[in-house]
């Protein structure tokens, strides 16, 4: 079939988007190579992404060794006496066990029942028991990106001593009760947590890992996670090397040229490979969805290639939102990114406790007198991100929300000051204080809604017989307060790996001493100066 991927529904776009957030224009600022001729002519397709995973994906365990405590096969876990928000049709179950064997939820019933011989306990009297969070919108720091930021870094060399153990990296997801993570810009070495988390050879959230970015040039990101399609064939391609990698997914981006999604589209579908991605400019999201987008990364696409009055129309962002529910598009928020950086870093709070747990490259790269982070406050280039970014993110996700579009919670880590973990509670927040939706739903989202995009069985990312055991135990009741997310006692991870409250509090104290470990990243940037954050 034949489909007209122009422009259609947008009429004050830009010819280019400058970038699509701050984070990945670092990366873009960061190689030369990641820029471009605008007149040169287009190679079919560009691929300099690595093919193989880095000596970073190590069997050695030692930096979470003693965290988590092992269940053994047939061994029984009970939660006890839970208040149980079981994510089906609402339903909430004061009073009740949760019993776990091999992996799998066994029972759920009225508390009282004889605890079977050597169960382990987990005492959840006045405290609530609900299945694990979702991210579903993640970038891992892995070797890779490092090395696409070790250019920007004085003797930074290949960026690797700024990259946590891939261990201790899941910690702090699991930590903050994540136990699923989908990844937005996948390399080997995602892959291969995917596999070992799999396997049980590491401890994580279930992965789904996409492809390195489909894009055109000049790239916006570094080559090193970016295809650059020039025409039909190059796309075809790259849908074929995903195919080939293992990818679950592809993810197209904003500056794809139109025929090299028509030719990535075309292979997706010879592999049956999913999409979730950008809305690349020369498309729009009317033909993408009707082209067979499964999923949109961002409520800001929405508006984010719109100038003028178009910009901030509800009318026209509800009738995109109708077109959306209509095919049962997905759609991450990814609320939490923007606030960050709308209008230019105003709403940023510097003194948050989580950002003793944002990478310390990070934190040099977006200090306040960083040359970097002035660069990017200062490029004129940057103003459609900036301008009204979480006002209008906010008003898009309610549009959408209310014609039907399923939501999807994710923040875009590890964009500035969004932190692996902790900033998904807040992502929580401006779903409920931003986009209308109740704690409810946005809690239903992160769950069972989140297992039905990935497919899973029946039961699971609900608290129900033959369900998948990831569940969090709460000190809080998010149904009364939707920051009580945070307050994390207890997690089970695939029903094999509890962790404790106390082994949190360790676990979270070994990355802080890891972070203060590393050396002082000292940010040039040609004819800027130097930043130094220690």
């Amino acid at each position: 079939m034949a489909h007209n991927c122009g422009q259609t529904e947008h009429h004050h776009h830009r010819d280019r988007p400058g970038a699509c957030c701050p984070f990945h224009a670092t990366v873009g600022m960061a190689v030369p190579s990641a820029g471009g001729d605008d007149n040169a002519e287009p190679v079919s397709l560009m691929d300099m992404t690595p093919k193989e995973a880095s000596g970073h994906c190590s069997a050695d365990r030692a930096p979470t060794a003693g965290l988590f405590e092992q269940v053994a096969d047939g061994q029984a876990v009970v939660f006890r006496n839970a208040r149980v928000l079981t994510m089906s049709n609402g339903e909430v179950l004061d009073h009740h066990d949760v019993l776990v064997r091999d992996r799998l939820i066994v029972d759920v019933a009225p508390t009282g029942a004889p605890l079977p011989d050597g169960a382990r306990v987990v005492d959840c009297t006045g405290k609530t028991l609900m299945p694990g969070f979702s991210e579903i919108h993640a970038h891992i720091f892995t070797v890779n990106w490092a090395q696409a930021f070790a250019p920007m870094v004085e003797d930074g060399g290949d960026g690797s001593a700024y990259v946590l153990p891939y261990d201790l990296m899941l910690f702090q997801l699991l930590a903050n009760g994540i136990t699923r993570v989908e990844i937005m810009a996948g390399c080997p070495e995602t892959l291969w947590m995917r596999d070992s988390v799999r396997a049980g050879s590491l401890v994580g959230p279930r992965f789904s890992v996409g492809s390195p970015l489909v894009d055109g040039a000049p790239v916006m990101h570094s080559p090193l996670m970016s295809f650059v399609v020039g025409d039909r064939a190059g796309g075809e391609r790259a849908g074929d090397i995903i195919a080939e990698m293992g990818f679950d997914f592809a993810k197209p981006y904003s500056r794809l040229p139109s025929e090299g999604y028509l030719g990535l589209m075309d292979a997706l579908d010879r592999h049956g490979i999913r999409t979730m991605g950008h809305v690349p400019e020369a498309v729009g999201i009317a033909a993408a969805v009707a082209r067979g987008q499964g999923g949109i990364a961002h409520a800001a696409e929405l508006f984010y290639n719109e100038t003028g009055p178009e910009r901030a129309s509800e009318e026209r962002m509800a009738r995109l939102a109708a077109i959306m529910a209509e095919a049962g598009t997905w759609l991450q928020a990814t609320l939490v990114v923007v606030q960050r950086t709308a209008d230019e870093f105003a709403l940023l709070d510097r003194s948050h406790p989580d950002i003793a747990y944002m990478n310390p490259l990070q934190r040099a790269l977006w200090a306040e007198d960083s040359p970097m982070f002035m660069s990017i406050k200062g490029s004129p280039n940057m103003d459609q991100y900036f301008s009204r970014a979480y006002e209008l993110g906010c008003v898009a996700t309610r549009l959408a929300h209310q014609a039907g579009v399923r939501v999807l919670t994710g923040t875009d880590f590890p964009n500035p000051f969004v932190i692996e973990g902790f900033s998904l509670h807040d992502e929580f927040d401006y779903l409920v204080e931003g986009a209308g939706m109740t704690r409810g739903e946005v809690l239903f989202a992160t769950t069972r809604q989140a297992a039905i995009y990935h497919s899973g069985n029946p039961a699971d990312g609900m608290v129900a017989k033959g369900g998948v055991a990831d569940l969090v135990v709460l000190d809080g009741d998010p149904l009364g307060d939707i920051k009580a997310t945070r307050q994390v006692d207890t997690v089970l991870v695939d029903g094999r790996n509890i962790l404790t409250r106390a082994a949190i509090s360790e676990g979270l104290a070994r990355i802080r001493q890891r972070f203060a470990e590393m050396p002082p990243a000292n940010i040039l940037m040609p004819g800027a100066g130097a930043h130094t954050y220690e």
